[in-house]
């Protein structure tokens, strides 16, 4: 699967592939069912309630101007419930998406350990080696969610203080985006950050069988010395599927939506403003199929890439390749994936630099250049040739 040395990114991105093409089927079945399901179910819920919040909001404006039914209450009650539901969709379905995909990494690291040791895994295979497992990888993904709304209250507080004290300093327009800008750069870095330190924590639970806090030590311990390489490879991996995934799914998303005037070409299926007509549901479960289709392909080949990441930085640290080649020869020890200290030196043997220079020669000092005697058998031999004639002829 791969070479037992440190892994550059083609052997990264190598062996994602053949991991997912050698067990496609049930990797798919996975990512599917936590992905696929929720993610589908995420879009379809954020359409309709986005309609349903325009209709609302429509009704209180019309409420508020006396072209609706009731009065000043009904309109806050429609206000508050539209509040109540942007937040919602807001806030509570990315959280199942969001929780969905990131213990998707666990039965793709499992897999990955195993395709690594010669071994396939099936659907209740993977399931099985993750238990006493699940529940941390759970913990954790509710663990990102707290610290990600504690980033989030600390940015908003520092915005509103912020803007409050360029207010009163009558600072122009520029000035606002200025800062709006530099908050959010400097947020965003710390995000990426924390989120790089701690990005081998999934695959730590799932093949080490670490605790949460432990696994999260254990991915900031890896990514130490290692930062810059692994920001750069998982920026440009999640970089390079997204162009690819928008690149497989918005020709096949057009191509539903035009074919979806068939069903209802004057969108006159529905009598209510704002509903979705019949072409209009058609187009937006199908589109979302062929989008979410090509997302499960490419959150299982992020997943394998992570985890390769985690097995290389073991690999130069802790000497994982021997005890995986150990594992293979002679089945000692029984987990190579299990928790390892770190060894003291480099575990993969080095080539000796040569000297800058011509190299000696192999027979040893040679006297200089028209000096050479010429020995056979040890005793030194007459010229091949005797002297030259007068006339120059030779």
């Amino acid at each position: 699967m791969i070479p037992l040395r440190p892994l550059g990114l083609g052997d990264v991105l190598a062996g994602a592939f053949t991991v997912f093409r050698r067990n496609a089927r049930v990797l798919l079945l996975w990512s599917l069912l936590l992905s696929g399901v929720l993610g589908l179910a995420s879009t379809i819920a954020t359409t309709l309630g986005q309609r349903s919040l325009q209709e609302r909001m429509l009704s209180a404006i019309g409420t508020e101007t006396g072209t609706g039914t009731g009065g000043g209450t009904d309109a806050d009650a429609i206000a508050a419930g539209s509040v109540t539901l942007y937040l919602l969709l807001a806030v509570g379905v990315p959280f199942l998406a969001f929780l969905a995909r990131g213990f998707l990494v666990a039965p793709v690291a499992v897999d990955t350990g195993q395709r690594v040791l010669g071994r396939r895994g099936t659907f209740r295979g993977l399931w099985g080696l993750l238990e006493g497992r699940r529940l941390s990888v759970l913990w954790w993904m509710l663990l990102q969610l707290a610290a990600g709304a504690v980033i989030g209250v600390v940015f908003l507080v520092v915005l509103i203080g912020f803007f409050g004290a360029l207010g009163a300093t009558d600072t122009a327009i520029g000035g606002f985006f200025l800062a709006l800008l530099g908050l959010g750069l400097v947020f965003g870095l710390l995000v990426a950050f924390f989120a790089t330190r701690f990005a081998f924590t999934v695959p730590t639970i799932a093949l080490e069988g670490r605790g949460v806090f432990s696994a999260a030590a254990q991915s900031w311990r890896l990514t130490r010395g290692a930062f810059w390489r692994t920001f750069g490879i998982l920026l440009l991996v999640q970089f390079a599927f997204s162009i690819v995934a928008g690149i497989a799914s918005t020709p096949l998303t057009l191509g539903v939506s035009l074919f979806s005037g068939v069903f209802d070409p004057l969108g006159q299926t529905t009598g209510r403003p704002g509903s979705l007509s019949a072409g209009a549901v058609v187009a937006l479960v199908v589109g979302s199929l062929l989008t979410i289709a090509v997302q499960c392909i490419t959150d299982v080949l992020s997943a394998s890439v992570t985890t390769f990441l985690s097995i290389d930085r073991r690999i130069r640290t802790e000497a994982l390749d021997q005890r995986i080649a150990a594992h293979l020869e002679t089945g000692q020890p029984t987990d190579p994936f299990a928790p390892a200290e770190p060894v003291a030196q480099r575990p993969w043997p080095q080539q000796p630099q040569q000297p800058w220079g011509p190299p000696p020669p192999p027979w040893g000092q040679q006297p200089p250049l028209g000096q050479q005697p010429q020995q056979w058998g040890g005793q030194q031999q007459p010229p091949q040739w005797g002297p030259s004639r007068p006339d120059g002829r030779g």
